[in-house]
């Protein structure tokens, strides 16, 4: 009926990754008994499931939290607020170059040098002579650009 997602909402389900139990996605009978549902939201229930299964590659499963998930999910209020999104953001890159840089040392077939990698990452914006060579750069260090196999 009309208002059911408001229900959902008073029910503790806000986000579509409050409804996971335990890392898993659960049928509609369990969803109903842990949020204390009435019937009649089969519907919309499988409306969600369906979206998740086309868009959460770890379906039924939760997919772990990423950086996004951490700063849009937290109440940021009060002093110090932005500072800590700072922060998260921060801690975010530094965890994604380092596993670039496991992934750069995998297809190279042996480890690279710390200052080696850093050498690498100040670089990217300041070698090329133009725009689109820059972009290029960037790319590639980022294991952002797009090959066969990538397409495939």
């Amino acid at each position: 009926g009309g208002g059911g997602g408001w229900r959902w909402q008073r029910a503790g389900i806000e986000m579509m990754g409050d409804m996971f139990i335990e890392r898993s996605f659960p049928s509609m009978r369990v969803l109903e008994e842990k949020f204390g549902l009435a019937g009649g939201n089969e519907f919309r229930y499988l409306q969600v499931r369906n979206f998740l299964r086309r868009q959460v590659s770890s379906f039924p499963l939760l997919p772990l939290r990423g950086i996004q998930d951490r700063v849009v999910s937290r109440g940021w209020v009060g002093e110090g607020s932005i500072s800590d999104i700072y922060k998260e953001l921060m801690g975010a890159e530094e965890t994604h170059t380092e596993e670039l840089k496991r992934k750069w040392e995998k297809d190279l077939g042996g480890g690279m040098e710390d200052g080696l990698w850093a050498d690498e990452l100040s670089r990217v914006n300041t070698t090329a002579t133009c725009a689109r060579l820059s972009l290029i750069q960037f790319k590639v260090v980022h294991r952002a650009h797009m090959t066969v196999a990538r397409m495939s």
